[in-house]
C-alpha cells in the first residue's frame, strides 16, 4: 500500500477502485495474533492532516461495499504507524478520528468491522455521539 494513493483518494484525485486496487492484499499475518500491513511511506518530511471528511469518505466507501473491512483495517494499520497522516488529538475533531482510526486498527479489541458498526462510526463522525459502546453490549 502508498500512502500516495491513500493522500490522492482523500484529496479526490483518484477513485476509489484505485485505492481498493493498491490496499488489495497488502495483510500479513505475522503470528496467530498479529497483523502486518506493507506500507511505501512518503518521507519528504512533509505531513498531512487527516480530517473527519476523509473518515466519513472511507466509511461510505465501506457501506457502499467499494472498500472490505479488511481494506478498512489495511489504511486503519497504515494511518496509526505513519509520519505522514497526522491529527490534532487536542481537538474534538482530532480526538474523534484518534478514536475511529484505533477502532478501525483492532477489531479484535475494539468492536468488529461490520456494516451496523460503520453506520455507527459515520454517525459519529456526523454527530459526535459514540453509540458503538452502548450498540455493542
Amino acid at each position: 500500500m502508498k500512502e500516495s494513493v491513500l493522500r490522492d483518494f482523500f484529496e479526490n484525485r483518484i477513485l476509489v477502485k484505485s485505492l481498493a486496487e493498491n490496499v488489495k492484499h497488502t495483510q500479513r499475518r505475522a503470528t496467530s495474533d498479529t497483523t502486518s500491513v506493507h506500507v511505501e511511506q512518503i518521507k519528504d518530511g512533509s505531513t498531512y492532516q487527516v480530517r473527519k471528511e476523509h473518515l466519513l469518505s472511507l466509511c461510505n466507501e465501506g457501506l457502499n461495499g467499494n472498500l472490505t473491512f479488511e481494506d478498512i483495517n489495511s489504511i486503519a494499520l497504515a494511518l496509526v504507524f505513519s509520519e505522514y497522516f497526522v491529527w490534532d488529538t487536542k481537538t474534538e475533531e482530532g480526538q474523534m478520528i484518534e478514536t475511529v482510526i484505533y477502532d478501525w486498527d483492532s477489531p479484535e479489541i475494539n468492536f468488529p468491522l461490520t456494516l451496523s458498526n460503520m453506520k455507527l462510526w459515520k454517525q459519529y463522525l456526523e454527530t459526535g455521539e459514540y453509540r458503538l459502546r452502548i450498540e455493542n453490549k
